[in-house]
Order: structure tokens, then C-alpha cells, then sequence
């Protein structure tokens, strides 16, 4: 399993590999996002951030098979739990700080920008 970046033109500028030291391996990545550092955020097995560059940096989130995941400017993620039927949110620091329950099997996720 691997993450495949593209410009707008759909030329490849990065593969992050799922065995990339330090990372446990990807189990379906399904949601990919940027945070305001440009850092990109995978929802795998847990969620993984890595440099733009694809250096793995850490993993956050105590999740049920994350799928759908945003985050606003301040950093804040948003993630939609497949398993877990919930959107949880944590704080740029990975922390969990609250769960939005039955959600019935949640996918996708979007922030209203107003």
C-alpha cells in the first residue's frame, strides 16, 4: 500500500511507502490532506504525517479505521471513523478532544468555510 502524489497536471512528484521505517505500514490508505505546514496527514491504520518531502514524522490518533479526514488553518483535524462510526477531532498535537458519535458508517468529511 503506498500513497502517490501528483501535481495539478497529474505529473508524479512523490510515493510515500507504506514500510517506511518508523512507520508500520499502511493498511488502505483512504483520506489525504495537507495541515497549514504543508505537512501531509494519511488516514491509515492510525493517522501518519509526514514532511512534504515524504520523511515520516509521527502518527497520531487512537482511531477505528480512519477514512475521510480535514484540517482547518489552526491545525485541528477532523477524521470520519468508519468502524467507529464517529468524526473525531484532535488538536495539532494529536490529542484527541472530542467525538461526534453514530454516525453510521461516516466517509467523507468537509469544513464550511465561513
Amino acid at each position: 500500500h503506498r500513497v502517490v502524489i501528483l501535481d495539478q497536471d497529474g505529473t508524479w512528484l512523490l510515493t510515500i511507502n507504506g514500510d517506511i521505517t518508523g512507520c508500520h505500514g499502511f493498511q488502505y490508505p483512504n483520506g489525504l490532506v495537507l495541515d497549514p505546514q504543508g505537512n501531509i496527514h494519511v488516514a491509515a491504520n492510525t493517522i501518519k504525517v509526514f514532511t512534504p518531502e515524504g520523511t515520516y514524522v509521527r502518527s497520531y490518533g487512537d482511531v477505528e479505521m480512519p477514512y475521510g479526514i480535514v484540517i482547518d488553518e489552526e491545525g485541528y483535524s477532523f477524521v470520519t471513523e468508519w468502524d467507529g462510526d464517529c468524526l473525531s477531532i484532535f488538536c495539532p498535537q494529536g490529542n484527541k478532544i472530542h467525538t461526534v458519535g453514530s454516525l453510521h458508517y461516516p466517509r467523507g468529511v468537509m469544513l464550511d468555510p465561513k
